[in-house]
């Protein structure tokens, strides 16, 4: 696991520099983010159907503004309804999927309005030096990615992407269903499928969160990771325009990988197999390897938000050091911080929910194939068709460890909850030498009843048991690949993949 700034001395955390709020640096100052962030989330199909950077406000703040415009609608309609209650408003949605002001205007005018300035509003503008900047998207340069019918665009797109994985997901499993001898080839299927899809099913939540806006989206407050809006308030933290973007040997990893496991499978369907090359296996090579792709630059996105969250819950914890005792901004401050976080966290846990069974899965049916493939006549008899099923195997094998691995290293672990509470032991630290008891003590009553909770370990644990019981109950398989000399009496379609 990759040690967090938080783990530092509290005494020795940078703190924000002392910079007039207010002070909006000019143009000439500004440096647009680089091409290749918008470049992946172009990529990842991550466009929106509105503007993306918007007027900045606290959460109190944005409640009494939405209050407010809903009074004015009922005043207009001439109905007697009451406003919703304050209860039942998600965040979230006020502060990322709400229409609001574009802030083109307010950069004109040299940022915020000095009357009635509110400071945990002006912390959502916070850069990599804990500097309020306010910025438009000319300024950071997405205007051009980010286009008139971008959301229409990106939801046909998902819709593209769902029908060729259902197609792909189709084709195995008619070949295969209710075939006992293909019970473990149809497992690798399933597992490789259900792996690529996780991506654009998440997508495909993140949208329709989006477009509804309603209580009802906020039983998927995670999906609100994947809103442009939120990815631009996690680069802020990052000084992108001069630092570029973070692990940018991660981001390699996670691009070459994807390209060498294409290329591996390529190789082997030329130099290795005794298949007819179909325009099915063409079309699966080369969806493979875009949907291989988006898994590695969606990974590299994981990690692009924890390491945002490092650098500002850094900041933060000057912030209340410096700020102690002035209990209503330092609660706004840490209140928007930790919303933020916990949706990470959520999001993290449904992700790593779907992929630690998948995982299980796929070492669990490759190593029964492994063991059960050495006992086969043709293969130990014949060594030219051993090193074929060796090479196969290798493939397996290398799709399964290096996804396990990029995962491992762009969470930071197995769960993404540990930043929460590195946080946690450094904000008890300042209470042991803080001057204010009191205050301390509710801030770190709020963070304590930030807890989340995920079913990784026992789904893990189910699909473990399932997985070991299959590959104990695995008998009669076609272990053979790509070699019809030691499979002459199965059919083409059963022995091919």
């Amino acid at each position: 696991m990759e040690s967090s700034p938080l783990l530092r001395c509290h005494a020795s955390i940078r703190s924000p520099t002392h910079r007039d709020p207010l002070e909006v640096p000019g143009t000439h100052e500004r440096r647009r983010w680089p091409h290749i962030f918008w470049f992946i989330l172009k990529f990842l199909n991550l466009y929106y159907h509105d503007r993306v950077v918007m007027t900045r406000k606290c959460h109190i703040c944005r409640v009494k503004d939405y209050l407010e415009r809903k009074r004015r609608l009922t005043m207009t309609r001439g109905t007697t309804r009451s406003p919703p209650s304050t209860k039942t408003m998600d965040y979230l949605i006020l502060a990322y999927e709400e229409d609001d002001k574009a802030t083109d205007d307010i950069t004109s005018c040299n940022a915020i309005s000095e009357q009635g300035r509110c400071e945990v509003c002006d912390f959502l503008w916070w850069n990599s030096e804990g500097v309020p900047e306010v910025y438009n998207e000319k300024d950071i340069g997405v205007a051009r990615w980010n286009h008139r019918g971008s959301g229409v665009l990106s939801v046909l797109i998902l819709i593209l992407a769902a029908s060729v994985l259902c197609y792909s997901g189709m084709v195995p499993l008619l070949r295969y269903w209710a075939k006992p001898y293909q019970t473990l080839h149809l497992m690798l299927k399933s597992t490789l499928i259900i792996f690529i899809s996780t991506f654009p099913l998440l997508s495909f939540c993140s949208k329709i969160r989006s477009f509804s806006r309603s209580g009802h989206a906020s039983k998927y407050s995670w999906a609100t990771v994947l809103n442009v809006r939120y990815l631009i308030v996690r680069g802020q933290f990052l000084n992108l325009p001069q630092k570029g973007l973070p692990g940018t040997w991660l981001l390699v990893l996670c691009v070459g990988y994807a390209l060498i496991i294409q290329g591996y499978q390529v190789a082997i369907f030329l130099y290795v197999s005794e298949c007819d090359i179909t325009p099915y296996t063409i079309a699966s090579t080369i969806t493979g390897m875009i949907f291989f792709e988006m898994w590695g630059l969606f990974t590299y996105l994981v990690f692009f938000i924890r390491t945002s969250f490092q650098s500002q819950l850094d900041l933060v914890l000057a912030y209340l050091k410096e700020n102690e005792g002035e209990e209503r901004k330092c609660r706004g401050v840490l209140f928007a911080t930790t919303a933020d976080l916990l949706c990470f966290e959520q999001f993290c846990d449904l992700l790593s929910a779907i992929f630690f069974p998948c995982l299980v899965l796929a070492v669990v049916t490759n190593a029964t194939r492994d063991y059960l493939i050495s006992g086969v006549d043709c293969v130990i008899k014949d060594p030219r068709i051993r090193d074929a099923q060796r090479i196969i195997s290798w493939l397996g094998w290398t799709e399964t460890a290096s996804t396990a691995v990029i995962y491992f290293l762009a969470l930071g672990g197995f769960q993404a909850n540990y930043m929460r509470d590195q946080f946690l032991i450094n904000l008890i630290h300042l209470k042991t030498e803080g001057k204010f008891p009191r205050f301390w003590r509710r801030l770190t009553k709020d963070m304590k009843h930030l807890e989340s909770g995920s079913g990784i370990i026992f789904a893990s644990f189910v699909f473990s048991v399932i997985g070991i019981y299959g590959g104990f109950e695995f008998h009669d398989q076609i272990l053979v690949y790509l070699s019809k000399s030691c499979s002459p009496n199965i059919s083409t379609s059963d022995m091919c993949i």
